[in-house]
């Protein structure tokens, strides 16, 4: 069977997007599916203007022209949604004619609204079922910023919103988004499936066991949602002897450093590789992921609290979104009460005082491998494929 993927978010460029769809990719070709994949014109793939790539045997078509017509997803402002807009049309006829080309039997576009609106036309125009997968309600970030970005934010979700109720199917990422997805009044009867985030075991080598004098640390991008800025003052409250470790690059960076800067303790380490994601690791005994509670992080689950668990580190977490299904608190981490400096200082003070830390992270690493590995999850895509397939 051949599932043409639409992707936002691709390799070799990395992050949570472009690794969860990776790990679907590569464990689906494992169980018999064949994934086609074609990129958007909205990123920079970083292959030298290459419209062809094979990665991992998958084959990767990518759909940009040239660097000046690359559209950053950080830009937010009117002009630059709009010029996204027109340019759907001239990548739905590319996609159209990939999907006619390679034969396909099933349309899977990813978040966001592009690839579902390319997904759609080339699905009637082919007669080929379209599945759409919610990753998140990303429209959210430009809700409460200024009049101009709320109405951008309107037309978005009403174009999301339309997107998935034109979709033979949807997928969302955690209970709580197919929750949010189900209120909305015209998708109430339409099918969504929950696929939540996993790590792809056959390529995690577990980490050292915690080590006596603990290390605390973060990995992952440096934004104002993810709650450093409390990490930090939590840090600096309690004047602790162990080392913060955090590696990332962000907006938040230079902020970040002003206030940690009478605290030789807390190190920032850079940006990292994903080949660099193990040695990262390795010097971490307890990873935190403090981030702030929002309609926007309350509907997706973090993939770097999955994979701290799958390296087999003790994460403290704040109680958002997914984070919640993750984790059990004290059985398999500990959760604190999101954007609480007390609650955040009460938990890292815990995990210093008690002496049965590897057990908890054994408690992490069991449920991670016997219900969060994405095996399980490309049989449960096989399976939807192949009822779409056959009219069901």
């Amino acid at each position: 069977m051949k599932v043409l993927h639409i992707l936002y978010q691709s390799l070799p460029n990395i992050s949570g997007s472009s690794i969860r769809s990776r790990d679907i990719l590569n464990n689906q070709l494992k169980i018999g599916v064949k994934p086609i994949v074609v990129t958007s014109p909205f990123q920079n793939p970083k292959t030298n203007g290459k419209s062809f790539e094979e990665i991992d045997g998958i084959k990767y078509y990518r759909t940009f022209s040239n660097n000046n017509e690359l559209v950053k997803e950080n830009e937010s402002s009117f002009f630059i949604q709009i010029k996204k807009f027109f340019r759907i049309i001239s990548f739905s006829f590319k996609v159209y004619r990939i999907a006619k080309k390679e034969k396909i039997d099933v349309i899977h576009a990813h978040a966001m609204f592009f690839c579902a609106i390319a997904g759609k036309i080339t699905s009637i125009i082919l007669n080929k079922p379209l599945i759409y997968e919610v990753r998140s309600l990303w429209e959210e970030r430009f809700k409460r910023t200024s009049f101009l970005n709320y109405l951008i934010f309107s037309f978005l979700t009403f174009l999301e919103t339309f997107c998935m109720f034109l979709a033979d199917h949807i997928i969302a990422i955690n209970q709580n988004l197919k929750i949010e997805l189900q209120s909305r009044l015209i998708l109430k009867k339409r099918k969504i499936t929950v696929v939540k985030n996993a790590v792809d075991l056959d390529r995690i080598i577990t980490s050292k066991k915690i080590r006596n004098e603990l290390v605390f640390g973060y990995i992952g991008t440096l934004s104002p949602i993810e709650g450093l800025d409390i990490l930090i003052e939590a840090f600096n409250n309690l004047d602790l002897s162990n080392k913060l470790l955090i590696f990332g690059d962000g907006i938040e960076l230079e902020n970040l450093k002003k206030l940690s800067a009478s605290n030789s303790n807390i190190i920032f380490q850079g940006k990292i590789s994903s080949s660099e994601i193990l040695k990262a690791y390795n010097q971490i005994d307890i990873i935190v992921n403090p981030r702030k509670s929002s309609y926007l992080t309350n509907s997706v689950t973090p993939l770097k609290t999955i994979e701290a668990m799958a390296y087999k580190k003790l994460v403290i977490a704040s109680d958002v979104g997914g984070m919640k299904e993750l984790i059990k608190d004290d059985k398999t981490g500990i959760l604190f009460k999101s954007g609480d400096l007390f609650e955040l200082e009460k938990a890292l003070l815990k995990v210093l005082e008690r002496d049965d830390l590897n057990s908890i992270v054994d408690n992490a690493y069991d449920y991670i491998h016997k219900q969060r590995n994405w095996c399980q999850n490309a049989k449960l895509y096989k399976k939807l494929y192949s009822e779409l397939k056959n009219g069901k």
